[in-house]
């Protein structure tokens, strides 16, 4: 079990390393920084497990552990939170596109942050009902097995509210898209498509994380596979972030046009080509 926490560990680095390089170019995003601070958590949560293995430390149930713990869940949903806040800014972009102050980066700027605190707020009577707790096995504090209540309520703040507005709201545009007598355009279309293909994200992702929800369900009745569950679920989640990473390319194709470009860039250094990459940046702000 401690090469797969090994393995875990080093998609996180890899995928630290990736974020920072993103950063580095000026692609960061909502999406991007959200799993930076997730990978700042994980990554020494994944090394504790480690050490554990091999009898390096042995970690205490302490407040500062249950706060890690905490942590590691609220970046998950603020991830699926920020999902559902791109939905929602397409939606706004098609639907009212004479409410430009939607459109501002600087009312973003201010919801971002919201949406930050909202989602550890939503998660704070896990941390209070002491369903986080220290996990021998792992070496960590996790989501015990035994707090039904913390399980369902994670669940739900984590993945139910945000998968079913994120689907409301893509429901809801294609909605009006048929009904609208205007010819669309080719702004609004390109919307309906991030927003469709971000829909699919948040269901692979789901997908994946299934087999520790799955196991998590029949455990009060068999107890198959309990020794195993919390590094299942620790391998899923891991595997998911990791996936993410390259699939927010999928979500927004201009990042590909920069990253191309930025190639191109690395051994052709000709003005034509700095004026594309230049061209190709700004269309990302559309």
């Amino acid at each position: 079990m401690s090469n797969t926490t090994m393995i875990s560990t080093a998609s996180i680095a890899l995928n630290f390393i990736s974020l920072i390089g993103t950063i580095l170019i000026g692609l960061m995003s909502a999406f991007m920084l959200t799993l930076l601070a997730f990978a700042l958590v994980a990554v020494p949560t994944n090394i504790d497990t480690v050490q554990g293995d091999y009898n390096f430390y042995i970690a205490k149930e302490t407040l500062g552990c249950r706060i890690k713990a905490y942590m590691f869940y609220s970046f998950i949903a603020i991830i699926f939170n920020t999902f559902t806040l791109q939905a929602a800014f397409r939606f706004v972009r098609v639907v009212y596109p004479s409410h430009i102050w939607l459109q501002y980066g600087v009312t973003y700027a201010v919801i971002i942050p919201v949406l930050w605190i909202i989602s550890f707020l939503f998660l704070l009577p896990v941390h209070f009902w002491h369903d986080l707790q220290l996990i021998p096995t792992e070496n960590i504090c996790l989501l015990t097995i035994d707090g039904v209540r913390g399980f369902i309520w994670c669940t739900l703040v984590i993945y139910g509210l945000p998968v079913i507005m994120t689907c409301i709201i893509y429901i809801q545009l294609l909605r009006f898209i048929r009904r609208s007598s205007t010819p669309t355009s080719i702004r609004a279309k390109r919307d309906v498509i991030v927003v469709s293909r971000i829909v699919i994200i948040v269901v692979i992702l789901i997908l994946i994380d299934a087999p520790s929800i799955v196991l998590k369900l029949i455990l009060p009745c068999t107890g198959i596979g309990k020794s195993l569950f919390y590094r299942i679920s620790n391998t899923t989640i891991v595997i998911a972030m990791t996936a993410l990473s390259i699939m927010l390319v999928y979500v927004t194709p201009q990042v590909t046009e920069v990253l191309v470009c930025i190639g191109k860039a690395s051994k052709v250094t000709g003005i034509h080509t700095r004026q594309q990459c230049m061209l190709a940046t700004t269309k990302i702000k559309h």
